[in-house]
């Protein structure tokens, strides 16, 4: 990767981190009260964080590769693939999450997953803020 791509990938990161924090912080807080064990939803929340991170990654080398290719063809061909394996892996790794482990909370895993978003949203913010210093 380039270093302008692992610096968005940072800055990225953080935001993920920054809302798995938040997650984990509320579901811990509140997991009683929903009958779910606070070591389920912080399990949970860590497998979304690294579910995360893991896409996130794999989406900057892809973006990088079909970059340099400079054909549209197989740059479209090539994202459109890579993002439905994406999919499948992770909800073949919740299947199994489910299955075989069902002490980690599901909806903690998609919700720490969904970080990716929150990532996205506050990577122009954490941008600003670290310009400023």
């Amino acid at each position: 990767m380039t270093s302008e791509t692992k610096k968005l990938v940072l800055e990225m990161s953080a935001g993920i981190l920054l809302w798995n924090l938040l997650l984990a912080v509320f579901g811990c807080t509140f997991a009683p009260l929903m009958g779910w064990s606070r070591i389920s939803v912080f399990l949970g929340v860590i497998i979304g964080l690294t579910a995360a991170v893991i896409m996130l990654i794999h989406m900057a080398v892809i973006t990088e590769k079909v970059l340099d290719s400079a054909d549209q063809s197989y740059a479209n061909k090539t994202t459109v693939i890579h993002s439905m394996i994406r999919k499948f892996i992770y909800i073949i790794l919740l299947v199994l999450l489910i299955w075989k482990f069902p002490q980690i909370n599901p909806l903690a895993v998609v919700l720490g997953s969904m970080g990716l978003k929150a990532g996205a949203y506050l990577q122009p913010l954490l941008h600003r803020a670290k310009r400023r210093t």
